[in-house]
């Protein structure tokens, strides 16, 4: 069983739209999903998510908006399985938790697992680091298959997780802990601290490079963006001084991401 938690606050089409899309792809893996209102201020958030009530769908709400890393936290908690957190302005592709499984699984070493997307720095398609819109004439699930295509599944390590999409084993939740609620409030920071902490236990954290999702990007918390990113930054170079290193080094010397955005681009190109 693989629990894929969902937090809530706002932007309601989008929301209904990564809903739908997690009910309606096709995986065969047993997975069960868990939505949870963040005390949403729009009330036609709650009709929604009582309007997804089935078996496989467990809804939690939170009485006071506990902000995106607390809310994670208690679905993590809830949940005794790996876990896949999704943000609630994505749109999954067919077969993507069999390929992120998959991917968790191909070793020991791995402790998270993220999938490519078109808006999301180090993990973004077809143009490396940057926001993309899909490429023209296609669609979300026609640019997915033409990822999945061209991947080699080489699974490329990468220095942080990036987490519009993240499979976390448990194995590795139960030695990692889970986020920093403490230092990281609502939000922003906080899986780039838990990679780190992933990475000093021994793990790596990696790319599912045969797995697309959609992200539309940061619809649910615009407001608090800019009150936090500059603090939690601060926070993270205190904790792990060693990372912004590792970063950069990523970013100027990788060539296996930066392989595959020329092989997308490519076939971009040719059609």
């Amino acid at each position: 069983m693989i629990d894929i938690i969902i937090p809530i606050y706002d932007g309601y089409e989008e929301t209904k739209e990564c809903i739908e899309s997690v009910l309606e792809c096709k995986n065969n893996l047993e997975n069960r999903i868990i939505l949870i209102n963040d005390r949403s201020p729009n009330d036609k958030i709650s009709q929604l998510l009582k309007s997804f009530s089935q078996n496989n769908v467990i809804l939690l709400t939170n009485e006071e908006n506990l902000g995106f890393v607390k809310t994670v936290n208690k679905g993590m908690k809830y949940s005794q399985n790996d876990v896949i957190l999704l943000n609630s302005d994505t749109v999954v592709t067919n077969y993507w938790i069999d390929k992120l499984y998959k991917a968790a699984y191909s070793s020991e070493k791995v402790g998270t697992v993220t999938a490519l997307t078109n808006n999301g720095t180090i993990a973004s398609v077809p143009f490396f680091n940057q926001d993309n819109v899909l490429p023209a004439g296609y669609s979300i699930n026609e640019f997915s298959n033409l990822v999945e295509r061209v991947s080699e599944d080489e699974y490329p390590v990468i220095p942080t997780a990036v987490g519009h999409a993240l499979f976390i084993k448990r194995s590795v939740l139960n030695k990692v802990g889970y986020f920093d609620e403490e230092n990281f409030g609502k939000g922003y920071g906080e899986e780039e601290d838990f990679s780190c902490r992933v990475i000093k236990k021994g793990y790596q954290n990696i790319l599912a490079d045969n797995t697309f999702i959609y992200h539309y990007g940061s619809t649910s918390f615009k407001s608090d963006k800019a009150a936090y990113i500059k603090n939690n930054k601060k926070i993270l170079r205190k904790k792990h001084w060693w990372h912004p290193f590792n970063v950069k080094l990523f970013l100027y010397f990788n060539k296996d991401v930066k392989n595959i955005c020329n092989k997308i681009q490519r076939e971009i190109g040719e059609r």
